[in-house]
């Protein structure tokens, strides 16, 4: 009897090994298929590099973007936001630029369906629905 605790035990961590090893497979395939609204479409993609706030006149986005924790809760980017200043019309305007960092988060059905950023005048917190919404 005694014989037989040493060959139950790694048994039993076996099993558990093959039941984490499957948990974390499972959750970096998860988070490598998580997707985000592409800005002016109705189609999602996965860790934008380039996101259009302005849909009609294309005069502000979001370029350069670099994702981080992606697939996780909340996923972040670091980038650049850039604008036209539409001064003295948007034809002739010039455009501004500076750092900025996004975040997407509420996570539903393997999509991101928030976004915010560090310069609320460009994006404060803006719902990710289909275009147009």
């Amino acid at each position: 009897m005694r014989r037989l605790i040493p060959f139950s035990l790694l048994a039993v961590l076996v099993i558990a090994a093959g039941i984490f090893t499957g948990l974390s497979y499972h959750q970096a395939t998860a988070s490598s298929s998580a997707k985000i609204l592409l800005s002016c479409s109705d189609k999602y993609g996965v860790k934008p590099t380039t996101y259009v706030l302005s849909c009609a006149d294309f005069n502000s986005k979001f370029t350069g973007l670099h994702w981080t924790s992606w697939g996780s809760t909340t996923a972040y980017a670091t980038g650049e936001a850039r604008w036209n200043d539409c001064t003295p019309n948007c034809a002739s305007g010039h455009w501004k630029s500076e750092s900025v960092t996004l975040w997407a988060w509420d996570l539903k059905n393997d999509r991101y369906t928030r976004l915010g950023s560090t310069d609320p005048s460009l994006l404060n917190s803006e719902t990710l629905t289909p275009y147009p919404a």
